[in-house]
């Protein structure tokens, strides 16, 4: 089914009775399979609090947003369990620091399915199964969160979530703080387990690189308004992005400047440094 927005608003208190309007109307649906989208814009653009309604963390002002079926409104609905909500739309957090708190790796991964009522022995296997599906191994199990590296810590608060099989897995600025390998590792993490599992995959990132090398459609948010949802090739193939604060990937940005500064016609839209290198490479040789 996945997560329909029909004409969503919402709003902050601000000072007195004034409020500042974060969503202005917004209406979407996203596929509960096969999907990996970026969510992106600038800060303050209202990402994190789409992102939020998308498991009913928060509620809207006005409109109505619909997750696998289930309508969620202003009005809190004393019949809706929203913790299974929470768990078939799998939510973390920028920071990992925020979802663990355990004393054993096992532990953490752990709590979300015991949480749910899975038995004891089950909760395990699922808690190693997600850590192997993010790359580490069992002997992680044992180790304590806290004392991991800020990659692995990731790597783990992303098991917690899977370990609850969501249908729709949501990622905030998941590369954050990473170096470029560290970053290209857990990408193509993400991109393996959305083809191996067929969840949909959402990404807030301010990184366009990243967004038009594995994404396979965009969400633009401007001052809370939807102002884009199409594909990232469309996206970048305009020419007044700018207008909503986004820069272009490195790899357009770098062989427009060369096509500019040496007179080539070099085709810019190269989704990856390696084709960029070898279209520049072409055209010296040639």
């Amino acid at each position: 089914m996945g997560i329909q927005f029909k004409e969503v608003s919402f709003q902050y208190p601000g000072w007195g009775k004034q409020f500042f309007e974060a969503l202005k109307d917004i209406s979407l649906t996203i596929n509960d399979k096969d999907e990996f989208i970026a969510l992106v814009g600038e800060t303050g653009s209202g990402k994190s609090t789409l992102a939020q309604h998308m498991n009913a963390l928060i509620f809207p002002t006005s409109g109505t947003v619909e997750i696998n079926g289930v309508p969620i409104t202003a009005k809190r609905n004393k019949k809706i369990k929203y913790n299974s909500i929470r768990q078939q739309i799998g939510l973390v957090f920028q920071f990992p620091e925020y979802q663990l708190f355990e004393e054993t790796v096992e532990k953490d991964i752990m709590f979300g399915p015991k949480n749910f009522r899975v038995p004891e022995e089950e909760a395990r296997e699922m808690a190693k199964k997600a850590l192997n599906m993010v790359g580490l191994s069992d002997k992680y199990l044992t180790r304590n969160p806290f004392n991991l590296s800020g990659g692995e810590k990731k790597r783990v608060s992303i098991a917690g979530i899977l370990a609850m099989n969501p249908k729709i897995l949501i990622l905030d600025e998941p590369t954050s703080g990473l170096d470029p390998a560290g970053k290209k590792l857990l990408m193509n993490l993400f991109k393996s387990i959305q083809k191996e599992t067929g969840k949909t995959i959402i990404i807030i990132t301010h990184d366009m690189d990243l967004v038009y090398e594995y994404t396979n459609r965009v969400l633009v948010l401007n001052e809370g308004m939807l102002e884009f949802d199409g594909t990232p090739d469309y996206l970048f193939h305009r020419h007044d992005i700018d207008k909503w604060h986004l820069d272009y990937p490195a790899t357009i940005s770098v062989l427009r400047s060369i096509n500019d500064k040496f007179h080539y016609n070099l085709d810019i839209y190269q989704k990856t440094i390696d084709a960029a290198v070898s279209t520049i490479a072409k055209a010296v040789q040639s």
